[in-house]
């Protein structure tokens, strides 16, 4: 039999050594996070909703933001998650054999932030990939402002917003829904033809696509006479200002939305000077009465802030240069001082074809030097307002503008 010597054990005890350091060494080498080599390429059958209601379901189309199932075999391993190439995070803890749960990036690419998307999902692990037929769709639709809430049926009304893409119907006050619906390609307008039957005053517009419904606000309501102050027919504070012939009922290149509507037919001062003719002064002097809208108290409290309330109209341009024009609204303080707000007219009247838009002037900006209103009760004081043309430019400017409609909305409701 061979006998070990002290010196042999020791040898022997410090090659195990080496060897037990060796392999901690190697284990300190590898990720402990990195998944286990797989077994074969994933396998994409299926993608399904979170939402337990919706098991048995399953769809190629989702929004950003939203968590998916996806189902097929192979998924125990996955690496790598992707929409339209953009990688997506995800937890291996919710990975299995049959199922992967991810959430879609709010950063994926979709047809509103690139010309191109590939439309595909990809699973991949260290032995391939699959990849899967998917829409990811962009958030439901906004609409951030109507060309005309004056519209009527048969008319064409233009929707600006964002999202305006799988657009599937447009609903009307009412519950009608809009004929010809036309979304640009990039989304930021759409074009219907009113439907006979609105109601102007029980809702607002509604755009549907594959990805929602646009919520209502104060831009998505049609006029329904609320706040009017003068449609210069049946309801017309005019005081003074435009001449009075300058109140018809169709001026050149311009036809009336309803009736009777003002126009400024003038050279307009340059550098904001002054003239009559630019302005529409609206005051009820017999009577002394408050002509700006108190009804409903819902709507009209005066200690509503400021900022709340802007004023609207419907303005038409006809073989008008609209660049440096302005629409001014003046409503003086009980002490006689001016306040007035303006805004560039081009940012809204995207035609000088006689066509009609809506106008609006937020009454946050109403101001008189650094001075600013803070309520809705600053401008009740007044009991008077005037609409006016302004001309920023140095030289006056010839124009044919149409105003109707001169109405206070509180854009809270």
């Amino acid at each position: 039999m061979k006998k070990f010597t002290i010196n042999s054990i020791n040898r022997i005890s410090f090659l195990l050594l080496l060897f037990v350091a060796g392999a901690l060494f190697s284990c300190e080498e590898e990720d402990p996070t990195a998944p286990a080599e797989a077994k074969a390429a994933p396998v994409i059958e299926a993608v399904r909703s979170m939402d337990p209601t919706k098991a048995d379901s399953t769809f190629k189309q989702s929004t950003l933001g939203s968590i998916i199932v996806i189902k097929g075999r192979n998924l125990e391993d996955t690496r790598f998650i992707t929409f339209n190439g953009y990688n997506a995070s995800f937890n291996t803890a919710y990975a299995s054999e049959n199922y992967v749960i991810v959430r879609i990036p709010e950063l994926t690419p979709t047809v509103a932030t690139a010309t191109n998307v590939s439309n595909k999902l990809v699973v991949s692990n260290s032995k391939g990939e699959a990849v899967y037929d998917f829409t990811v769709l962009p958030p439901a639709p906004i609409i951030e402002a109507m060309s005309n809430e004056a519209a009527k049926a048969g008319d064409v009304l233009t929707l600006y917003g964002k999202y305006f893409y799988f657009v599937k119907d447009v609903t009307f006050p009412g519950g009608v829904k809009a004929t010809n619906v036309t979304a640009s390609a990039d989304g930021t307008t759409l074009t219907v033809t009113v439907p006979a039957g609105v109601t102007p005053a029980q809702g607002s517009v509604i755009v549907t696509s594959e990805s929602g419904k646009s919520a209502a606000n104060a831009r998505t309501q049609l006029y329904s006479t609320l706040g009017l102050i003068s449609n210069f027919d049946n309801k017309s504070f005019f005081g003074w200002g435009i001449p009075g012939e300058n109140i018809v009922t169709s001026a050149p290149g311009i036809n009336g939305l309803d009736g009777k509507f003002g126009t400024v037919q003038m050279a307009v001062p340059g550098n904001g000077g002054w003239a009559n003719a630019r302005v529409m002064h609206f005051a009820d002097y017999g009577a002394g009465s408050q002509i700006l809208p108190t009804t409903p108290a819902a709507n009209y409290n005066a200690n509503d802030p400021i900022a709340n309330f802007e004023v609207r109209m419907e303005v038409a341009a006809a073989n008008t240069n609209l660049n440096g024009i302005q629409v001014q609204v003046m409503i003086p303080a009980a002490d006689g001082k001016e306040y007035d707000a303006k805004v560039d007219l081009k940012n809204f009247v995207r035609s000088t074809d006689g066509k009609w838009y809506t106008v609006a002037v937020p009454l946050a900006n109403l101001a008189n030097g650094s001075t600013k209103y803070s309520k809705y009760s600053d401008a009740l004081a007044s009991k008077q307002i005037r609409v006016a043309a302004f001309n920023t430019n140095a030289a006056d400017v010839p124009v044919t503008l149409g105003f109707d409609n001169i109405r206070i909305i509180n854009t809270t409701k």
